[in-house]
C-alpha cells in the first residue's frame, strides 16, 4: 500500500499549496479526523433505474495490497441527470469471492459517491484505493440515487496535463482544474487515466475540496497500475447550476471544527 507520509515537507507544502491531496493523503487525514465516526455503517445503495455499468479495468497495485477500478456508467432512460450518487463496487477473485470494497464502514464521500450523470450520457468513475484481500478479476457495481432536473456540465475544464517521472517518488500526473461553471463546485473528483490503445493501465485520482466559479486549482496524482501511456483526465462536475449536488466538506466536529 503506498503511504505518503513518508514525503520531505516540502513536497507535501507544494502539494497543500495546490489546494489538492492524493486519495490516500485524503483516507488517512479523514480517518485521522474522523475519530469514532470512523465506526459509522457502509451506505445503503438500491439500484438506480435506467443506468447500467460497465466495467473497463480492474487494475491491482504492485504490491497486491490495493486495486483501481474504472467503471462506465450509462445513463439509459430519460428524465434527469444523476448527482452526488451513491455508488457501491465489490471486487470478486477468479472464483466470484469478494476480495474488495469501495463500500466500508467510515469511506470518504469521494470514494462512495458518482459526482454526476447527464440526462441520457456516459461517464466514468474511478476509485485508485479499494484494498483486497485476493487477485480481482471483475467488479459488480450498485449505483443509486434518482435522476434531478437540473442543469449540469459535462466536466470542468481541464488544461496542462502531464505526466512527471519523479526519481524518488515514481510517476506522477499534474493539471489544471478550472470551474467554468456559475456555481461552487464541491468534492470535485479529478480523474486520470493512461491508456494503451483501447485498455486503461493505470488509473488515479485527486481530490479538490471546493472551486468558485472562475477559480482554477493545480492538482498532483499518482497511479495505480501502469506507469507509461496517453494520459487522459477528466473532472466531472458535482453540483448543477442550482447547487445540487456534492456537499461542502464539514470538518470533523462540526462546522465550529479548525480547518485542518
Amino acid at each position: 500500500m503506498r503511504r505518503r507520509l513518508a514525503l520531505p515537507l516540502l513536497l507535501l507544502a507544494g502539494l497543500a499549496a495546490a489546494g489538492c491531496e492524493s486519495s490516500f493523503d485524503k483516507a488517512d487525514r479523514i480517518r485521522a479526523e474522523a475519530g469514532e465516526a470512523a465506526k459509522a455503517e457502509s451506505i445503503e445503495v438500491e439500484q438506480a433505474i435506467g443506468v447500467e455499468a460497465e466495467t473497463v479495468a480492474v487494475i491491482p497495485s504492485a504490491d497486491g495490497l490495493m486495486a483501481a477500478v474504472v467503471i462506465r456508467i450509462t445513463a439509459t432512460g430519460a428524465g434527469g441527470a444523476l448527482l452526488w450518487a451513491p455508488i457501491e463496487v465489490r471486487l470478486l477473485g477468479a472464483d466470484g469471492a469478494e476480495v474488495g470494497t469501495n463500500n466500508t464502514p467510515g469511506a470518504d464521500p469521494t470514494l462512495v459517491h458518482l459526482p454526476s450523470l447527464l440526462d441520457g450520457g456516459e461517464t466514468l468513475y474511478v476509485n485508485d484505493q479499494i484494498a483486497v484481500t485476493g487477485e480481482p478479476v471483475t467488479a459488480e457495481v450498485v449505483i443509486g440515487g434518482a435522476p434531478v432536473a437540473a442543469t449540469v456540465v459535462a466536466g470542468l475544464e481541464i488544461a496542462n496535463p502531464s505526466v512527471t517521472e519523479d526519481p524518488s517518488f515514481g510517476t506522477t500526473w499534474t493539471a489544471t482544474v478550472t470551474n467554468q461553471t456559475p456555481v461552487r463546485q464541491e468534492q470535485i473528483i479529478v480523474q486520470a487515466l493512461l491508456r494503451e490503445g483501447d485498455a486503461v493501465v493505470g488509473a488515479g485520482i485527486a481530490i479538490i475540496e471546493g472551486l468558485d466559479p472562475g477559480a482554477s486549482s493545480d492538482v498532483t496524482g499518482f497511479f495505480t497500475g501502469g506507469q507509461t501511456g496517453e494520459l487522459e483526465i477528466f473532472a466531472p462536475a458535482s453540483n448543477a447550476d442550482d447547487g445540487q449536488g456534492a456537499p461542502p466538506r464539514v470538518p470533523a466536529g462540526g462546522a465550529d471544527a479548525a480547518t485542518t
